[in-house]
């Protein structure tokens, strides 16, 4: 089994401590590692070292080589642009199928949080097995815990397989974020699960379904996989960025494909999109809050408090977010934790463009 981390995101919503130069996947926002580090530790007892592939922003090459010392020179893939997580995919797939076309592939953002982690390996086990059976597409989709609108759902089949006491059902539909009173129904119905970003497929199965269904993708991975380990290599590379379309995985290969087998898991998953979702995972005092760095409060309740070096002090907080950073300080309630995207919106209208 190979592994395929992608580690391309921005993480805006985590401003200011994830910022262009470092976005939130290289940050130990509650621990004492990165996000990156905790996504490729969790699957080293299953997948080896020489077999995790880490695709991120070539700007951050750097970060992920000192953050993941012993990654092999070819397992990092620095993209040149972000075009989004298809073209991610289909370049990971291509160097895969060009040494083992049978081997299957564990797509995985490098952001999230998972708690249970041996359950997710067993997990991972059973998808591995599936996703070898045949051309299958294998989905980990999560529980739903409450009706979230931020998150895209699967729909399943009732009928199942049972591998391993691992339940397996077939995959009928991929749905968009929905609103409150659709998100409702769908945890309502148990037959729905979020849409986790995880995925398994052998590697000449996912460049199968890129022929099929992303012709225009696959003719530039076609060209690029002949190219490996040629003096064109880097050039075919950087050319192929370039045409390639900016498309998700879901548009372009899912919401399309067929034999796509999902696995319901309740695994402590937590996607960490927000600073009010890192407040739910961290460790609380006996007032609620949450704190890392520095803090003394007087009446201050369910707060985020997050310092990197300087002592926050509060009197009379409830149920708000203070992030301090050394050179910027953010200040919001938690239920509006969600709307950061505007105040970046802000900051380059006028002008402060240092700070992002």
């Amino acid at each position: 089994m190979y592994a395929a981390i992608i580690a391309g995101g921005s993480g805006t919503r985590l401003w200011p401590s994830s910022r262009r130069e470092k976005p939130k996947q290289f940050h130990n926002l509650y621990g004492e590692h990165t996000l990156l580090q905790e996504s490729v530790r969790r699957l080293e007892p299953l997948i080896k070292q020489e077999d995790i592939y880490i695709i991120a922003n070539r700007a951050h090459e750097s970060i992920v080589r000192e953050q993941l010392p012993w990654l092999g020179k070819e397992n990092f893939i620095g993209e040149p642009v972000g075009k989004n997580t298809a073209p991610a995919v289909g370049v990971i797939a291509s160097i895969i199928n060009k040494k083992d076309p049978d081997g299957v592939i564990l797509i995985s953002p490098a952001d999230h949080i998972i708690a249970k982690e041996a359950i997710f390996r067993r997990i991972l086990e059973v998808g591995n097995e599936v996703a070898s059976e045949g051309p299958n597409t294998v989905t980990i989709g999560i529980k739903p815990t409450y009706s979230a609108t931020g998150y895209g759902y699967i729909q399943m089949s009732e009928s199942k397989k049972t591998h391993k006491e691992i339940d397996v059902h077939k995959a009928f539909s991929f749905k968009e974020k929905p609103d409150a009173k659709t998100a409702e129904e769908y945890v309502a119905s148990w037959s729905y699960v979020w849409n986790s970003g995880m995925f398994m497929w052998s590697a000449k199965t996912i460049m199968h379904l890129f022929k099929e269904h992303a012709p225009d993708i696959y003719k530039l991975l076609a060209r690029y996989e002949g190219a490996l380990g040629t003096p064109e290599e880097a050039k075919v590379f950087d050319e192929m960025y370039e045409a390639f379309p900016s498309i998700s995985i879901d548009y372009a290969i899912l919401e399309h494909a067929h034999n796509i087998f999902v696995i319901p898991a309740s695994i402590g998953w937590n996607d960490l999109g927000s600073w009010a979702s890192l407040h739910d995972i961290m460790e609380k005092d006996e007032e609620g809050n949450a704190v890392k760095g520095k803090h003394v409060g007087v009446d201050t309740h369910n707060c985020l408090i997050h310092s990197k070096d300087r002592l926050i002090a509060t009197v009379g907080l409830e149920n708000m977010i203070v992030v301090d950073t050394g050179d910027v300080v953010l200040i919001l309630p938690a239920n509006r934790s969600q709307e950061i995207k505007s105040l970046l919106d802000e900051l380059k209208k006028r002008g402060k463009g240092q700070y992002l």
